[in-house]
């Protein structure tokens, strides 16, 4: 009996491998960019979450002073500085953890809220924090937690005496995104 010749790529295999090496190079280029833009599409709707999170609290903070003022308790509102602004929301936002101290506040997770009593101010983490910094002498520098405070607004001549609130960023860390 003969022995089988040992099997070999064939014509084939011996001639198109390398169009088949630059569809795989090609593609796998193509799925890199794709996880890339998916995840900066990720970040830029978290940034958007939270802005549109804040917005509800003012709009409901500005409810709950119309409301104060149309009941005459309008010195009531000058207490409400340094208060929790998630109280003027009609649902806590998710992933808010309640009051905590500064200390469980370094530890929040990604995506977590929660107010510190000792600040008085709102604080958040982000999922994606990458692109997270606070301008510092001209240069960046990475920061993990956003916070807000509910201030007194400055006041103007024309506002006879009555004392206004704005929710403010406490903390100098901004979203930064290359071309926005």
């Amino acid at each position: 009996m003969i022995p089988p010749e040992p099997r070999s790529l064939g014509y084939y295999g011996r001639a198109h491998w390398l169009p088949g090496a630059i569809v795989l190079v090609l593609l796998g280029a193509l799925a890199l960019g794709l996880l890339w833009a998916l995840d900066d599409a990720s970040e830029r709707a978290e940034r958007q979450v939270v802005e549109l999170t804040l917005r509800n609290m003012r709009t409901g903070m500005q409810l709950a002073m119309g409301e104060a003022l149309m009941r005459q308790r309008e010195g009531e509102i000058a207490s409400w500085a340094g208060s929790n602004p998630v109280h003027w929301l009609a649902a806590p936002p998710a992933g808010y953890r309640g009051e905590c101290s500064a200390d469980e506040s370094r530890d929040l997770s990604g995506g977590e809220w929660c107010f510190e009593r000792a600040s008085r101010q709102l604080a958040y983490r982000p999922r994606h924090g990458d692109r997270l910094r606070a301008p510092e002498d001209g240069k960046a520098r990475p920061c993990d937690r956003l916070h807000w405070i509910v201030a007194h607004a400055p006041e103007r001549a024309e506002s006879a005496g009555f004392a206004g609130l704005r929710i403010e960023a406490a903390s100098p860390c901004q979203w930064v995104f290359e071309g926005s």
